[in-house]
């Protein structure tokens, strides 16, 4: 992901923000005093709406981005939210203040980026107060999001110049939940008890294929491995395999986006 281009990203993660909200609607209760944590809070959108449910005391978001905190300070103000430079993957970078200090956590697809998943969820097992919890979007292993840049990037056309991309997406495996999803042994190691883990199969509607390829800009790396003038080339190839895979469709002049993910509610023990 690009994390040096705040103004874009914000102008087109959208698509990430609607879930989010959605997912806190339907999975947390807020509480009078409630402290909330956002780990990898971007540039700071879904800390304003957190921060004007009722009951939300304060906000503390957090992004290994200093560009996008720079941005959420200026963009996404407000008198109870604080943001700051923080990696979740790095013990060392958490402030001593955050430890047993959250009633909740929220984490809106961040752990799909991080390879290290245990020393992340156990970090941020550490900021929750006991009996907290936690709420987290993270790209599934049978996501098009994740599927469909690899597959085009395995074919020869593009193999050539992608040959050398460093994976950056680890979604999150399928394999980990049992009891008909409602254990998972990498959450249970890290501290948790898992309340709630659904699939989520969500569309969503897009003004054109031109935000489709903006989306795109924001979060594959593919195209830091590319000529400038490939850039194009690349997306268009993109969005007809993403069209061969109903990634996106268009019916009746309607362009949306379909997809995968995880969503989980977890409790600190």
């Amino acid at each position: 992901m690009d994390t040096t281009k705040p103004q874009h990203y914000s102008q087109n993660h959208s698509f990430q923000h609607k879930i989010g909200e959605e997912v806190l609607q339907q999975y947390l209760e807020w509480e009078d005093g409630d402290i909330v944590l956002d780990a990898g809070c971007g540039t700071g959108e879904l800390c304003n709406y957190i921060s004007q449910q009722p009951g939300v005391a304060s906000v503390v978001g957090f992004d290994l981005s200093s560009d996008f905190i720079s941005y959420a300070r200026m963009n996404n103000p407000s008198p109870n939210v604080l943001y700051h430079v923080t990696d979740a993957s790095d013990p060392s970078t958490i402030k001593p203040e955050w430890r047993d200090a959250f009633n909740k956590v929220v984490s809106i697809f961040v752990l799909n980026w991080i390879k290290d998943k245990a020393t992340t969820l156990k970090v941020l097992n550490s900021c929750l107060k006991p009996g907290g919890e936690i709420v987290f979007v993270c790209v599934s292993d049978k996501s098009k999001f994740h599927d469909v840049p690899s597959d085009l990037a395995s074919l020869p056309k593009w193999r050539t110049h992608l040959k050398d991309v460093v994976p950056t997406m680890f979604p999150w495996p399928s394999s980990d939940f049992t009891n008909e999803r409602r254990s998972s042994s990498l959450l249970e190691a890290c501290g948790f008890e898992v309340i709630a883990c659904d699939i989520k199969h969500q569309q969503q509607s897009l003004q054109s294929k031109d935000q489709f390829r903006e989306i795109l800009r924001t979060v594959l790396p593919h195209l830091r491995y590319l000529p400038e003038d490939k850039h194009q080339e690349y997306l268009e190839d993109l969005e007809e395999m993403a069209e061969e895979r109903h990634w996106i469709t268009s019916q009746e002049g309607v362009l949306a986006i379909h997809d995968v993910y995880i969503a989980i509610r977890a409790r600190k023990l």
